[in-house]
């Protein structure tokens, strides 16, 4: 038990670690984000937040390397809405090879209730392990097979808010997605 711990605390140590001397090259200016690396930005904050939290459950274990994956990934999958069309229905469809893990949230605030996941993970999906009220899902079609949808409302701030309604376009009630997982056409 002791083992484990230590390592936990060199672990939180070394990402920390790596975060100040990455800053201090980007204030320098010798660093950039490249395309194939973006998706680093996507969870950094979430990650590094996260792995200093001490006595961490095994769900918390598991919430914590999935987020790593997904900042490790060299791409993304994004869900996406087609303003064009009539039904601005938000679509995520996955791809076993691109990794994507995002929460919708009661508000348009990451410390407010989490309402609902998408994940390519299945220990994140499998009876939704986080107990979240609107469930877990791998994609857009794990909604769709239960006759429920996300329709696309407009931006806030750094989220995207959309309806989340059922088979006869019921609105359920509203949730919110960081805006970075979105790719609105």
């Amino acid at each position: 038990m002791n083992h484990f711990k230590y390592s936990y605390y060199i672990g939180a140590l070394l990402l920390l670690s790596l975060q100040i001397a990455c800053q201090e090259k980007s204030k320098r200016g010798e660093a950039h984000i490249a395309p194939a690396k973006a998706s680093e930005s996507l969870v950094k904050d979430t990650v590094l937040k996260e792995s200093l939290l001490p006595n961490r459950s095994k769900l918390d274990s598991v919430d914590h390397a999935n987020a790593q994956s997904v900042l490790e990934s060299d791409e993304v999958t994004k869900a996406y809405v087609n303003l064009s069309s009539k039904d601005s229905i938000i679509r995520l469809h996955s791809n076993i090879r691109l990794d994507h893990r995002f929460f919708g949230y009661e508000e348009a605030d990451t410390h407010s209730t989490k309402l609902l996941l998408f994940s390519i993970f299945t220990n994140d999906v499998k009876d939704n392990p986080f107990q979240l009220k609107l469930g877990a899902y791998y994609d857009t079609s794990g909604l769709d097979s239960k006759g429920l949808k996300l329709k696309y409302i407009g931006t806030r701030g750094d989220f995207v808010e959309a309806k989340f309604i059922d088979a006869t376009e019921i609105p359920l009630c509203n949730i919110y997605f960081e805006k970075k997982w979105i790719e609105i056409e």
